[in-house]
């Protein structure tokens, strides 16, 4: 088996028709793994009628668990060279592995082989916007490692942009954890797989459809405002056991940080002084040097953390970052256009108002 797909199931029954028959057929030999963490829809119903005309499909029903224990579940019954994953309500447009596995073979079977993506809301077209990292990932070699292409870190986790060797996640231990929910476990995921990896290799190629609107996935829909601060120090735990001095991923992992506290300020049951407890505890893990000099990191941050640590901070500089966000909104434009720049800083101001209020 070259590739096993894993579909990880809860109430996707809208959009679950969709996503089974972009699976396209080709010369790669795939399963594909559906399985069903207790839907109360008609997705389990949707999954076996559709098994019963493509015999590459393989149902898993059981209770529900959560999003991490189910990807677990998926990894154990897999029997591919490598692993995939593919959320019910995205879709893939084109053989995305075919090219994926033809990658593989070609750079003699690395760790993990990742794609571009694209953003397409809700919309059922296949008209999105590219990624952030889309054109801009320009390692010396093919394959390399996480320090030659650091920016893999920096923007949505996407794992599912990607097949994994499966005896590498064996190896290494990496599994998802297990929390009720989606519970952000994407994140921690991320970052042991592409700083675990000895070998990566990369396309600009979108074949995967991600859907950045979907309903129920708004983080203004957080339940917990521990969950992405748990996932924070989960992956912050890997980068030091690790121990990755890397200075573009040391400022990527905070700013990370300040994003992450932002977003739990969004949740249904914010509370002032646990979160005030758990920003310290996140800010004493962060070094004064890089919080002094990366780009990542803007002013407000900045001032945040001193305010929280009262570290003194020796020559910090701004003009990394203002460079950063030129640059930034330059590549928005080149990659997207200037219509999709307006639209994401209204969106942005958006959330930051209803955030204030």
């Amino acid at each position: 088996m070259d590739i096993s797909v894993i579909i990880p199931v809860y109430n996707a029954a809208a959009y679950l028709h969709q996503c089974l028959s972009s699976i396209v057929r080709s010369f790669v030999d795939v399963e594909i793994l559906c399985i069903n963490d207790g839907s109360t829809d008609k997705s389990l119903a949707i999954m076996r009628a559709a098994a019963t005309h493509d015999e590459r499909i393989t149902v898993i029903d059981k209770p529900n668990e959560g999003y991490g224990a189910t990807l677990n579940k998926g990894i154990a019954e897999a029997h591919g060279k490598y692993i995939a994953i593919l959320e019910p309500d995205d879709y893939l447009e084109g053989d995305m592995f075919s090219s994926l596995f033809g990658l593989a073979e070609r750079e003699g079977f690395p760790d993990v082989v990742k794609s571009a993506y694209q953003s397409i809301g809700n919309a059922n077209d296949d008209q999105g916007a590219h990624c952030g990292y889309w054109k801009r990932i320009k390692p010396p070699n093919q394959p390399f490692c996480i320090e030659d292409a650091p920016l893999l870190l920096r923007y949505h986790p996407s794992i599912w942009s990607a097949i994994y060797r499966r005896d590498f996640l064996v190896e290494n231990g990496i599994r998802f954890k297990e929390v009720p929910g989606a519970g952000w476990v994407d994140n921690p995921f991320l970052m042991e797989t592409l700083l675990k990896a000895k070998s990566i290799s990369y396309t600009d190629n979108s074949f995967y459809r991600y859907r950045d609107e979907r309903e129920g996935s708004s983080s203004s829909s957080l339940g917990d405002f521990r969950i992405p601060l748990d996932r924070w120090n989960e992956m912050t735990d890997t980068v030091e056991q690790l121990n990755i001095q890397n200075a573009t991923i040391l400022g990527i992992q905070a700013y990370r940080a300040f994003y992450y506290l932002k977003e739990a300020h969004r949740a249904t049951n914010f509370d002032e002084k646990g979160w005030l407890d758990e920003a310290k505890r996140i800010m004493r893990r962060l070094k004064p040097e890089i919080i002094a000099q990366s780009p990542f990191v803007s002013p407000r941050d900045r001032a945040l953390y001193k305010q929280l640590t009262g570290a003194h901070l020796k020559n910090p500089s701004n003009i990394p970052y203002y460079n950063m966000v030129v640059r930034e909104a330059f590549w928005k434009v080149r990659q997207n256009g200037i219509g999709f720049l307006i639209k994401s800083m209204s969106r942005r101001n958006e959330a930051n108002r209803k955030q204030r209020s």
